[in-house]
């Protein structure tokens, strides 16, 4: 087992993980029965090709395989620089996307110049502001300070999938399975104010966490699923809360 954990930690190893996720990704993409609901609003943009920042939270990310009917030309993720986060990179540039490393935790600031960089030249920007360690299902403030500095909306995207795994990670991990049905959800734009103070940046945060697990909650809602928790409003730690309550959401 020690000899499996060291050898996973190589390039070679993350080279081959990186080629297996990219297929997952691309499984995912032809065999689940996606259903998507878009905003009026949000539809627009798309179809204008203009730039948004896609927030999603950091246990449903394999639902943006469905996002769109047409993979879109240019599109780019921010990304953990933790070797998880590296590897995700990895499988997405095969694909063809754009990665960003960094996060609230590492290399924020160079990552937020370089994914302002993308946005201002019309590449739309996935981001988790949950991630890469929670707590879970809160937003951070990372997507909404991009959000300012360049005037790009802020645009909610989620889903579930009936049958699904549902890991007991600190994300509560959704793993749509092959030929499954799953419901994806994109709210209305989110704007924040160049010009905002710090009272207003924190409503934009809020409103993008509203947002987020209002949609999570009514796409589980709509296969009679459970719906996930939040971590605890505050929680810096969203493994030790999941502990202390004792409870996981099932699916």
């Amino acid at each position: 087992m020690k000899i499996l954990k060291t050898w996973l930690k190589t390039d070679q190893a993350q080279a081959i993980l990186s080629v297996v996720l990219a297929g997952l990704i691309w499984l995912f993409y032809l065999t689940v029965r996606w259903q998507r609901r878009i905003d009026p609003e949000t539809r627009a943009l798309l179809e204008a090709g203009k730039p948004v920042i896609i927030c999603y939270w950091h246990g449903r990310m394999f639902f943006l395989a469905g996002a769109w009917r047409k993979r879109p030309k240019t599109l780019g993720f921010l990304n953990s620089a933790h070797r998880d986060g590296r590897l995700i990179a990895r499988a997405l540039v095969r694909i063809g996307y754009t990665s960003v490393l960094g996060s609230s935790r590492r290399g924020g600031a160079m990552a937020l110049r370089e994914m302002s960089r993308h946005l201002r030249a019309g590449t739309p920007m996935a981001i988790t502001p949950d991630g890469p360690k929670g707590p879970r299902m809160r937003a951070k403030a990372g997507a909404v300070k991009a959000a300012q500095i360049t005037g790009v909306p802020l645009v909610a995207f989620t889903g579930s999938a009936a049958p699904r795994k549902l890991f007991k990670t600190w994300d509560r991990f959704c793993l749509p399975l092959p030929l499954s049905r799953a419901p994806v959800y994109w709210g209305p734009p989110i704007y924040v104010p160049r010009d905002a103070d710090a009272e207003m940046l924190e409503a934009c945060r809020q409103a993008v966490e509203e947002s987020l697990n209002r949609l999570t909650n009514e796409a589980e809602r709509s296969l009679g699923q459970e719906e996930t928790e939040a971590a605890p409003e505050g929680d810096s730690d969203s493994k030790g809360s999941d502990k202390a309550r004792g409870r996981h959401a099932r699916a």
